[in-house]
Order: structure tokens, then sequence, then C-alpha cells
């Protein structure tokens, strides 16, 4: 009889540790979900102030995109040819290299509208085809290697 109430304590205390550590278990993962919850809320804030600062920046172009001359190509064209320069002491090929992209950012500069995304698109992807197809780059380097009028001195010269 001392066995059977033995066995009895026993499989009460087997059961209550079972639901004690049933009760941990769920309490931890309250806690995670808890903690979770603080975190979407914390990245939906984020998001929400995000998409306040992205609406903001939106208002401030205007209806019709940003003309090209609202970036101040004299200011671009300082700039460029101060690098260019600068690379070309470094490396007298640069010479030849912006020598090629000049006319591709001239023809980029006249042929592509950027008054809207679809406009963009659409006169940029056109640009590249009738730019920078192999056989026209290739085009372009060959006139541009045997033109007399590029002079550029050699490393060190």
């Amino acid at each position: 009889s001392s066995g059977i109430n033995a066995e009895y304590g026993g499989t009460k205390h087997t059961h209550a540790a079972i639901l004690n550590t049933a009760a941990e278990y769920l309490r931890k993962e309250e806690a995670a979900l808890d903690s979770l919850e603080t975190e979407i809320t914390r990245l939906n804030s984020l998001i929400a102030q995000t998409k306040d600062q992205i609406t903001a920046q939106q208002a401030q172009i205007p209806e019709n995109g940003i003309s090209s001359a609202c970036y101040g190509s004299s200011i671009v064209e300082t700039q460029y040819s101060q690098f260019l320069e600068q690379q070309v002491s470094l490396n007298p090929l640069m010479k030849l290299y912006s020598s090629m992209l000049e006319p591709l950012f001239l023809s980029f500069n006249s042929m592509v509208d950027n008054t809207s995304l679809d406009s963009f698109c659409k006169t940029a992807h056109q640009w590249f085809a009738q730019n920078c197809s192999l056989t026209k780059l290739r085009e372009l380097a060959t006139t541009l290697i045997t033109s007399p009028n590029l002079e550029f001195e050699g490393a060190g010269g």
C-alpha cells in the first residue's frame, strides 16, 4: 500500500513538474511575443517616419520634373574638367577615355528627357540603343584613336 502511495505521490510530483515547466515555457514565450510586438511597433513607426520624409521630399519636386538646367551643368563641367586634369596627370590614357565619353555625355544630355520617370526610361533606352552598341562604340574608339587632334603626353612626359 505504501508503494501505491509513493507511486501516486511520484505521479503527482511529475505532473506538477510538467505543469510548472509548461507554465515557465509559456511565460518565456509571452515575453518573447511582447518583445516582438514592441519591435514591430518600433519598425512600423520608423516606416511611417520614412514615408513622411519621402513624401516631404517628393513634394519639393516640380510637377514636370527637374530640368537639366537646374543641375548647374557649368558646375558639373567645371568639376569634371578638374577631375579629368587630375586623373590625366596620374594616367595619360584618361585623356583618351574622356575623349570617348564626352560625345556620349553630350548626346545623353541632348536626347534623354527627365521630366518623368516614364519619359526618362523611354528616352534613355533609345539613347542607349543608338549610342552604346558595340559597333557604335568601336567606331567612336577607332575615330578617336586615329584622330590627329588627339594629343596626350606619355607617362612621365
